[in-house]
């Protein structure tokens, strides 16, 4: 019975070990292979739809969601001096609706934002410590996290030249005019190679591996 026990604890004591030294190499792998960060996001270039006159929005049909073609009329502007078409600015999808139907505006005034969902791409902000192990034309795991169980393909096509606490107009001092020492992040713009099938929108949470330069 001690026997049996002492074996049952050997090969107990055998595989915490094998799982030890497995996930510490694969761990040591992942930091010599890949640049990691989960702070990253699917982005995409927002296209405003803004009155061109004032008066009052008749035919307004920009349901968010609602794919159109450029010039595609989308509601029309009932001023003093006639009418005036507001039509798609370009080809794409309707990601926000600012407007309702027979509602007055001004010139300017945004009624919503378009977006081409086939010209989406990642953001990554990465640790300024790491940017030197990214390049331009490095290929790039994805992940969406709602698509946990599908992983997209990428390439960097561009590298901020700030930090991310610049690009966000947040100085790193504080009140007292102390100099805060931390470590920035620097923004990586990542091309998606492929949807895989799946609907892409900007503002979805992304995990991104690059590999190291």
């Amino acid at each position: 019975m001690a026997k049996a026990r002492t074996v049952s604890l050997s090969v107990i004591g055998i595989i915490a070990f094998l799982i030890i030294v497995i996930g510490g190499g694969w761990y040591v792998y992942q930091q010599q292979t890949y640049v990691s960060t989960a702070d990253a996001s699917v982005q995409g270039t927002l296209v405003p739809l803004t009155a061109p006159g004032d008066g009052t929005l008749t035919g307004w049909h920009a349901t968010v969601g609602k794919a159109v073609n450029k010039d595609t009329l989308l509601g029309t502007i009932d001023g003093l001096t006639g009418n005036v078409n507001l039509s798609a600015p370009i080809t794409g999808t309707v990601v926000q609706n600012l407007a309702v139907d027979r509602e007055t505006v001004v010139p300017g005034e945004p009624l919503g934002y378009m977006v081409d969902l086939n010209n989406l791409q990642i953001v990554a902000n990465v640790q300024e410590t790491e940017i030197n192990n990214v390049a331009v034309g490095k290929t790039v795991n994805i992940t969406i996290s709602a698509y946990p169980n599908s992983t997209f393909s990428g390439t960097v096509t561009q590298i901020g030249s700030a930090s991310s606490v610049i690009t966000n107009g947040i100085p790193n001092t504080s009140l007292s005019g102390t100099f805060n020492k931390q470590t920035q992040r620097v923004p990586v713009y990542i091309s998606i190679a492929g949807s895989e099938g799946k609907a892409l929108m900007p503002g979805m949470s992304a995990q991104v591996s690059i590999y190291r330069n």
